[in-house]
């Protein structure tokens, strides 16, 4: 079942729980209470209380004060950010490769291990090199955490398949496994697809007990759902067809996602060069599909220009039937949906009331299915898909970020 949060009220919950399963423990204080008077019996109840309220929010205190820390290096808050970095010390940063992967690691000013983050980014065609992922990647550095940032194959270029996938297999496979990385294990940070790639990682057979969470920003978890949207607009919610507005560079990705996941041949070749070609801003990217002569094309590429190149949301399932059994397995493999069950870790999701490519109704799916992992969902105005903007005129929808983002990186640091 999926939590929508807004400030956390677990940790004295969970304090109340540990005391009520410790009987022995509350006999002895009822015994020593019996023995002062009242006005010494009170002070002492009040000093326990705030011990038992120092232990139970300690964490909390600690995460919030990183918390600050990234955010004002991220979204570089004036003041602050130079506080920040004032105060904490500069982060070292090494380009090289993990698992054959291009990758940037930022270690802590100090130290020999610590906990290791794997920060995936979306499809820009900078990758680890843009500015906003640079600055996060140190953010969380500042914080005392060890960021991995990998350019697996195919995300930059908005073509993401299997390979990609299996490529964040690797570098996560790696981060937990590296002397360093404190405990063995790693946690996930992702951004749009990012984040999608992140839960496929943790829901992986080998590494699902080796992530210690995922903290996520508007991922999918439906491609079949995805593909459907980004080709007639409409989206399946509880088994009914619902209108939503998507922007033209879902379709764009999907496209060149989809046609690079096909056997090679002319047609697949000529075909990725022309959504290549085209501009992330083009209005009706899949409009090329429309124009073609179906009956032209080679066999194992025409299914797939049929599907794209429809928009009634009424004959989708049947041309999505149509597609071969192994790219339609390959979408099933990039779906977190399908393996949800075998999330272990915490998740932490959070998204725009209606972002732009991907609908919240994906996160609850997926927190549906979830069955053995806490799947928590914070919906907040303050995100524009993957960039947040923080603003005292929305003070509701701030709190409601720094909640979740407070929240991820206190199960981010635990090993």
């Amino acid at each position: 079942m999926v939590r929508e949060s807004r400030l956390p009220r677990q940790a004295g919950r969970a304090a109340a729980a540990s005391l009520r399963s410790s009987p022995h423990v509350l006999r002895r204080i009822r015994a020593g209470l019996r023995t002062l008077g009242p006005v010494r019996a009170g002070l002492l109840a009040l000093l326990l209380a705030a011990l038992v309220a120092a232990a139970v929010y300690r964490s909390w205190l600690d995460a919030q004060g990183r918390t600050a820390e990234v955010l004002a290096v991220t979204l570089r808050v004036p003041l602050l950010g130079w506080g920040v970095r004032t105060l904490t010390e500069a982060p070292r940063s090494e380009d090289g490769t993990v698992a054959g992967v291009p990758t940037t690691v930022y270690r802590p000013g100090s130290g020999a291990a610590w906990p290791a983050v794997v920060f995936l980014n979306g499809v820009t065609a900078r990758g680890r090199h843009h500015p906003d992922v640079v600055r996060l990647a140190r953010g969380l550095a500042r914080a005392g955490f060890l960021v991995l940032v990998p350019d697996p194959p195919g995300l930059a270029e908005g073509e993401v398949t299997e390979r990609t996938l299996d490529a964040t297999f690797g570098v996560v496979r790696a981060a937990a496994g590296r002397p360093d990385a404190r405990g063995g294990r790693v946690g996930i940070v992702g951004v749009s697809v990012g984040a999608s790639l992140g839960l496929l990682a943790a829901e992986q057979p080998g590494l699902a007990t080796r992530v210690t969470a995922v903290a996520g920003i508007a991922p999918y978890s439906d491609l079949e759902n995805v593909v459907r949207l980004a080709t007639t607009g409409s989206v399946l919610e509880h088994g009914r067809l619902v209108p939503y507005r998507a922007e033209s560079f879902l379709p764009l990705v999907i496209g060149r996602s989809l046609i690079a996941a096909l056997p090679p041949s002319g047609d697949r070749t000529r075909l990725l060069g022309e959504l290549t070609a085209l501009h992330e801003g083009s209005p009706d990217p899949l409009g090329l599909f429309r124009r073609l002569d179906l009956a032209r094309l080679e066999p194992s590429v025409r299914p797939l220009a049929a599907l794209l190149a429809n928009r009634d949301a009424a004959r989708f399932a049947a041309l999505y039937a149509a597609l071969s059994p192994a790219l339609r397995a390959s979408i099933a493999h990039l779906s977190p949906l399908r393996g949800a069950a075998r999330l272990r870790a915490p998740v932490e999701i959070a998204s725009a009331p209606h972002d732009k490519y991907f609908p919240v109704s994906e996160t609850r799916a997926l927190a549906r299915a979830a069955t053995h992992a806490r799947v928590r969902l914070t919906v907040t105005p303050t995100l524009h898909h993957a960039v947040p903007s923080l603003s005292v005129s929305d003070l509701a929808g701030l709190l409601r970020f720094d909640g979740w983002a407070v929240r991820a990186l206190r199960d981010l640091r635990r090993s």
